[in-house]
């Protein structure tokens, strides 16, 4: 796989939450429940790709792929279908990010480049592949002046209605550190500030 992606996982496709995500694409499991589908009130423009027992199954509009089957072939189509997309566009003026920071095209900070373009994350020279989210994070981290509290960073990743926790952003450092191989207990990127949140590593 060339790219990494997070994902959430919902049981119901009544979940009230799934009207206010911003997706790339829907999956949707039909393998057990064959009308199973997404909310109307769903952003017509976001992509839904539907797993189904047979070829011959109606897929409403959206692709299908016979489930269980080639996992590379699934890999395959949802990079096709998602590629589809721009990960980020310079216009987007709205990004909870901020308008500011889109205008460039790169950032760095030390041996860490980030196209913001491209949505390409490269230290030392070497690529690494970063989720959207762990590539939001790293970007708001490098263009803050200052610490950041768990709230503030779960409110410019995912905007006030994020149903989540704060130690989800815990998660997400953890493994941002672990990509970056940055040790937390002496930190070169991102450094914690106990009992607060989290912020660059100028020292």
């Amino acid at each position: 796989m060339s790219r990494c992606y997070d994902v959430l996982v919902f049981h119901h496709s009544k979940e009230p939450i799934l009207p206010l995500l911003d997706n790339d694409l829907f999956i949707v499991d039909r393998t057990h429940i064959a009308d199973e589908s997404v909310p109307a009130s769903v952003n017509e423009e976001t992509d839904v790709l539907y797993l189904v027992r047979s070829a011959e199954a109606e897929a409403d509009g959206g692709r299908s792929l016979v489930w269980p089957g080639s996992v590379q072939e699934a890999i395959g189509l949802i990079e096709e279908m998602t590629s589809i997309r721009p990960a980020v566009s310079a216009s987007e003026g709205d990004s909870p990010i901020g308008a500011a920071l889109l205008s460039e095209q790169l950032l760095r900070f030390k041996d860490i480049q980030m196209d913001l373009k491209r949505m390409q994350t490269v230290r030392g020279g070497s690529k690494i592949d970063l989720t959207k989210t762990e590539f939001d994070l790293l970007r708001l981290l490098i263009s803050t002046d200052g610490v950041l509290s768990r709230q503030d960073i779960m409110e410019a990743l995912w905007g006030t209605d994020y149903f989540g926790g704060s130690n989800s952003i815990d998660v997400h450092i953890k493994s941002l550190r672990h990509k970056l191989g940055d040790n937390p207990k002496q930190p070169q990127y991102i450094a914690t500030v106990r009992g607060f949140g989290y912020r660059i590593a100028k020292d």
